[in-house]
């Protein structure tokens, strides 16, 4: 009976360690950002400019939920302000415990892919994007702030959910009517996988970002 046990007790360690993937490791990943698929969207005749994006993420040393950013390696107190830029997720192991880290390469931050996400919604409902030199008096300023962009795992038994979080304040000026508007943009992605490889995480992420651009152009 012991012996059985035992047999058990191993399949399910394996079985969680398969799960999660090359948990302990800093894996690196690109994001690519849909670009405006569309030849034929009309043009509104406004401009707009991406001010700014800034990342206003806090990260935590132990942190009571997945869902809060952290790092290992050192922990976030450690981390240059590079790092904790360019990190998008924290991997575990099948049991939850949080282990290595997911990054974004070197030359890629959260600030930069949103704000090419910002660039692709603005795009594709018909402002014409341009740069801080080329604005005019009527060119609507857009300045950003990131509150949430990471990626977690769920442990399961037989498979894992990883889930992308992303939540920005869009603040738009608009000179021809004075106006500033602000939007709040909330998506969550999430899926089953039976590992916890870079290529899923991107996965789960990349649809993340898809739907922010979906629901910033609702809002637009």
């Amino acid at each position: 009976m012991k012996k059985v046990f035992t047999i058990k007790f191993s399949v399910i360690l394996v079985l969680m360690i398969i799960l999660s993937g090359c948990a302990t490791n800093r894996g690196i990943v690109r994001l690519d950002v849909p670009s405006s698929g569309s030849t034929d969207t009309q043009l509104n005749g406004k401009m707009v400019v991406i001010e700014s994006v800034k990342d206003n993420r806090q990260f935590q040393e132990d942190p009571k939920t997945q869902d809060i950013p952290s790092l290992g390696f050192g922990g976030a107190a450690s981390a240059t302000d590079e790092i904790k830029k360019r990190a998008i997720g924290r991997k575990r192991n099948g049991f939850g415990k949080a282990l290595g880290d997911i990054l974004l390469e070197e030359g890629q931050t959260v600030e930069t892919v949103i704000e090419n996400a910002l660039k692709t919604a603005f795009s594709e409902q018909g402002y014409r994007v341009v740069q801080e030199k080329s604005k005019t008096a009527d060119t609507i300023t857009v300045v950003a702030s990131i509150e949430k962009f990471w990626a977690y795992m769920t442990p399961g038994f037989w498979a894992i959910t990883l889930s992308s979080d992303i939540s920005t304040d869009v603040v738009l000026k608009i000179p021809e009517n004075g106006k500033v508007e602000e939007k709040i943009i909330t998506v969550r992605s999430e899926g089953k996988y039976q590992t916890g490889i870079e290529e899923n995480w991107m996965e789960v992420v990349h649809g993340a970002i898809q739907k922010y651009i979906d629901a910033l152009k609702k809002e637009l």
